[in-house]
């Protein structure tokens, strides 16, 4: 009895307090699959909406600048009354005119630069005097006019590649933020998987103290009995047994501070707040990924199918769209325009109904060349230059990530092969170590071993089983950045994450 008085075992209000804390937990869980946190996380990540948001922008610059090209017609109404003095044969006179036109036309910039206007234009005047009565009245002048006209840039503003730069350009963005978006929900997903696989060895982890726990509790009891009762244990397989228990309960409740540390990052990725997110428990053992591809393959694919290279080449295309533009604006604009019309005049006091002069109404041609030549240069030569520095530049970035991402890809395939063999080798281990576990308790109680042994044994036994579930974590994450590093992330969680680009 005074061995029994001398043992402190608060072990016991530790395994009360984690038990009762387990069962609220239980009660509370939030449990989803790994899937459903992806989905839950395409629609509520605020990283993700903002991708989306700026494809939905680019797309709208695309239909800004389609709209931009397309006819404009343009109509005015104007009215003026003007008086005036002159001399005549009754002296000083005062006139008056009164006037009211009107102008319609269409324009239109053809693909090539060739500017086009198709219009027509009518007015109509009336006379009068103050003071001679017999201008008084004067019947209105009518007159109309019909006329196309054409200017084509020869040298700046000729061609597709100088009219059709800004679609370009708008095009090869609105790309880029699509790829940019695929990237991100790409990155969403993988950082979601991060955090809840992390959760879930978190989670296990408990398990296996918990397990470990209760083990050591058992044995205590065992010990107590053995030393009180039987007469066949001592004082120290007390100790070492309370101790072991002691040290398992503190990494318990570490490991019960991790998991709510990392439910708390899956909510974070989920869009959630802490509150909520502590409940969140996962659910599922991890799935099987299917074979590992070789390096060339998923070095081809990641050329083909890399959102981060996709939005880099889209870039790109802008850039050079760009360039283009700025040379052509570096050149001398040499224009040649011709407009022709064809009008009439009339008046009501004069003509009968439409006849004209002559039968036919008045034409008129107009041609010529229009030269505009910056003084000293100006800025276009600097922004042309400029430009091309920044393709370039472009490229070389563009090359390096490409290079970059193949070595990535390399490593992370060596990582994977690494992982499947300690997860195989943990797995062994465990195994063992469970059996060596075994054979101890069985030999404690025949006498042959002692408590040290075992609590050494039991030890050795959990350090296996976290080592397992670390191995396969490791093995499912890497993979899982290796889909992400070719692309093909986007296709494993198709059915929940925005559609990617084509």
């Amino acid at each position: 009895m005074t061995l029994t008085r001398s043992v402190p075992l608060p072990w016991l209000a530790s395994l009360a307090l984690i038990a009762t804390c387990s069962l609220s937990s239980a009660a509370r869980a939030e449990t989803l699959t790994a899937e459903q946190a992806v989905g839950r996380a395409a629609s509520q990540n605020p990283s993700l909406r903002a991708a989306l948001l700026e494809a939905t922008a680019a797309r709208q610059a695309v239909a800004a600048e389609q709209g931009a090209r397309k006819p404009t017609l343009s109509a005015s109404v104007t009215g003026q009354y003007t008086e005036a003095f002159g001399g005549g044969e009754t002296g000083l006179t005062r006139s008056g005119s009164t006037s009211v036109a009107s102008n319609v036309a269409l324009q239109y910039t053809t693909d090539v630069g060739t500017g086009l206007e198709v219009g027509a234009s009518a007015n109509t005047s009336w006379r009068s005097g103050a003071r001679s009565p017999d201008l008084n009245g004067t019947g209105p002048t009518y007159t109309a006019e019909a006329y196309v006209s054409a200017r084509q840039p020869l040298l700046r503003g000729a061609g597709t590649d100088a009219v059709l730069a800004p679609v370009v350009q708008a095009e090869a963005s609105a790309v880029a933020a699509e790829r940019e978006r695929d990237l991100a929900a790409s990155q969403t997903a993988l950082d979601v998987l991060d955090a809840y696989w992390e959760l879930w060895y978190a989670e296990q982890a408990i398990g296996v103290q918990e397990q470990a726990l209760a083990a050591a509790q058992r044995q205590l009891n065992d010990a107590k009995a053995r030393a009180e009762t039987l007469g066949t244990g001592t004082r120290v397989d007390v100790l070492q047994f309370s101790t072991s228990a002691g040290s398992i309960a503190d990494a318990l409740s570490q490991a019960r501070a991790t998991r709510s540390a990392r439910a708390i990052a899956l909510g974070r990725s989920l869009g959630m707040d802490p509150g909520r997110a502590a409940s969140l428990s996962p659910t599922g053992a991890p799935p099987s990924l299917g074979a590992l591809p070789a390096t060339d393959a998923l070095t081809r694919a990641a050329r083909e199918r890399s959102q981060e290279l996709a939005a880099m080449r889209a870039d790109l295309e802008a850039l050079r769209a760009r360039v283009s533009s700025a040379e052509d604006a570096d050149q001398i604009r040499l224009d040649v325009f011709t407009t022709a019309s064809v009008g009439t005049l009339w008046a009501d006091d004069s003509l009968s109904g439409l006849s004209l002069p002559g039968g036919r109404p008045a034409f008129s041609v107009l041609g010529g060349l229009d030269l505009e030549l910056p003084f000293g240069g100006g800025r276009a030569p600097a922004d042309a230059a400029r430009a091309r520095t920044q393709l370039a530049a472009a490229e070389a970035r563009y090359q390096a990530r490409a290079e970059a991402i193949a070595a990535e890809i390399t490593s992370l395939r060596v990582t994977l092969e690494a992982a499947a063999d300690q997860v195989a080798l943990a797995t062994e281990t465990a195994r063992l170590a469970g059996e060596l576990a075994e054979a101890e308790r069985q030999r404690l109680l025949l006498g042959t071993s002692t408590s040290a042994d075992v609590v050494k044994a039991e030890q050795t036994l959990r350090e296996a089983e976290l080592r397992k579930l670390r191995a396969v974590v490791t093995a499912l994450t890497s993979r899982f950045q290796l889909d992400h590093a070719t692309g093909a992330l986007l296709d494993r969680f198709a059915s929940v994450l925005p559609r990617r680009s084509s």
